[in-house]
Formats: C-alpha cells, sequence, structure tokens
C-alpha cells in the first residue's frame, strides 16, 4: 500500500514500485471511479496506465450514484484478477477510508437508498443535519466525514432505518499481510507542488471539463459531490485563472490536512519523506527487507 496526501508524489511513487515487482496498481480514490472526471482528479493519464495496468478508474458515468460498499466490491474482484494473474497487487491513494474499509475488511450496511428522505435533506442545512445524526450516533463522528453532506445523509438513512450508522462498521480484517508505505511532506513544499499541479490543470482544460460536466446536466451533482476544484470552477468563473487557482490551492490544502489527520491514525506505517531525491530506492530497500508481502 502507498498513501499520502494530494500532490505528495504517491502515485508516481506507486507506479514505480508496480513496474519493479511486476505488479497491477489498485487505485484507491473517491473521485476517479467517474468517468468525465480526468483532469480535476488528476487521472492517470493514457500513457501511464500503458505502463501499468490500473484498476478502480472509470467504473461509473458521473452523476450515478456509487458507494463505498460498491467500491469494495469492485476492490475484491480486481483484487482476484489481479492475483490470479500471478502479479504483485500494488494498492495507492489518497481516500484513507477507502484503503482502510478493505484492508480491514468493513461489513457495511445494505441497507437502500431513502430518495423521498434525500430530498428533504437537500433543503436542510448541513450543520443542522450533523447535529440530527450526533443526536442518534455520537460514534458517528469517528467514522462518517462530517463536512461532506453525502456522507452525513446516508448515514442518517441508516439510521433512520433502525440502525447505528457506526455499528455497521463492524471489521473483518483481511488475512493478507501488508507493507504499508507512506509519504510525509513538509507543508511548504507540498502547498507549492500543490499551487504548480493547479495551474497546470486549468492550463490543462479543467474549465472545459467542467463545462462539458454541466452542459450533461451535472451541475448540482457536481456541487453536491464537493469534489475539491469543481465546486470553486463552479462558483468563481468571473476569476481569472490565477485568481481561481489559489482558491483551489487553498481548498486542497484543507483536503490536505484532513489527509494527514487520517495518515497520522493509521498504524504499522513505514513512512519516508516525500522530497527526498532518493525516494524510490529508500523505499525498495524497506521493502527488500525481510517482512510481509506489499499490497
Amino acid at each position: 500500500m502507498v498513501a499520502g496526501p494530494t500532490a505528495s508524489g504517491k502515485s508516481r511513487l506507486a507506479l514505480q514500485l508496480a513496474q519493479r515487482t511486476n505488479g497491477e496498481l489498485l487505485c484507491f480514490d473517491s473521485t476517479t471511479v467517474y468517468r468525465g472526471l480526468d483532469i480535476g482528479t488528476a487521472k492517470p493519464t493514457p500513457e501511464e496506465r500503458q505502463l501499468v495496468p490500473h484498476h478502480l478508474l472509470d467504473l461509473v458515468d458521473a452523476g450515478q450514484e456509487f458507494s463505498l460498499a460498491h467500491f469494495l466490491s469492485a476492490a475484491e474482484e480486481a483484487m482476484a484478477k489481479v492475483r490470479a494473474r500471478g502479479r504483485q497487487p500494488v494498492l495507492v491513494g489518497g481516500t484513507y477510508l477507502y484503503l482502510r474499509a478493505f484492508l480491514e475488511g468493513f461489513q457495511l450496511s445494505e441497507v437502500p437508498p431513502d430518495e423521498e428522505f434525500r430530498q428533504l435533506a437537500q433543503h436542510q442545512p448541513l450543520p443542522d443535519l450533523v447535529e440530527q445524526l450526533l443526536a442518534q450516533d455520537p460514534a458517528s463522528a469517528q467514522v462518517v466525514d462530517l463536512a461532506n453532506p453525502r456522507r452525513v445523509v446516508r448515514a442518517l438513512e441508516v439510521c433512520r432505518s433502525g440502525r447505528l450508522f457506526s455499528q455497521t462498521y463492524q471489521r473483518q480484517p483481511r488475512p493478507d499481510s501488508v507493507r504499508k508505505i507512506g509519504l510525509r511532506a513538509n507543508p511548504d513544499w507540498l502547498k507549492q507542488r500543490i499551487q504548480q499541479r493547479t495551474v497546470a490543470m486549468l492550463a490543462g482544460g479543467w474549465r472545459a471539463e467542467v463545462d462539458r460536466l454541466c452542459q450533461q446536466g451535472l451541475r448540482e451533482w457536481l456541487l453536491s459531490m464537493r469534489f475539491i476544484g469543481y465546486p470553486q470552477i463552479l462558483e468563481g468563473q468571473s476569476m481569472g485563472d490565477p485568481e481561481l487557482a489559489n482558491t483551489v490551492a487553498e481548498a486542497t490544502w484543507r483536503l490536505v490536512k484532513k489527509q494527514r489527520t487520517w495518515g497520522r491514525s493509521e498504524r504499522e506505517v513505514k513512512w519516508f519523506a516525500a522530497d527526498q531525491a532518493n525516494l524510490l530506492e529508500e523505499v525498495c530497500q524497506s521493502l527488500d527487507s525481510p517482512g510481509e508481502e506489499l499490497i
């Protein structure tokens, strides 16, 4: 497993490791599962996908319903196929919840969506929804991103069915042994990387990508999903690229701070400085030492 905050270089490192280990990449990201969200999600390029097989990308069309439970099912299938070919699975991603749920074997709720409740919830302020959730299920604060309206509404859906959402996160740890590689980055170095990447994304056609999605009737969906950058572009159409890049970079840094918090709570991770010149060699040397299989 290779994990780290946005723009830390984890995808490049994972690609290099997969090339060295006869591996294939399993991408654990809650945004790259959607077809059509390419530039803003920093999805691997066609050239990168030709170097090493990538899995768990472009699973559904933008706007479709897709849950953590759906992702875990797809991940299990992808893992089985990679191993059946005798290849080394390398997990990579910045969505720590997806990684943790897969590695710890979360057994999720099968409660179906409640469309009537979802329609009502759309018209309620997020703080009110959070207050309702914590009143019914205080422990859900440990497993729900309370800044994400979709996650909060889903947790409330489960609670309305008579179950506590926090109790649906039962664990059945995988039997696989895991080598966990994590990247840490100096804040100033990472902020600069985020800024440069955001500028490059805008120059590469990110606004046009958002326009295409809006023409497909997905504007409100993009706003509700709160994928970093997409709401800022929609709400800042009058901004020039330099101002918009600053706005998106600031939002990205807020996400990074959450990712760093999750990372600190992850157990048994071997951490490396993301900006060190010999990163790949240091990681490979660590993996060559006796230990578990790299996944």
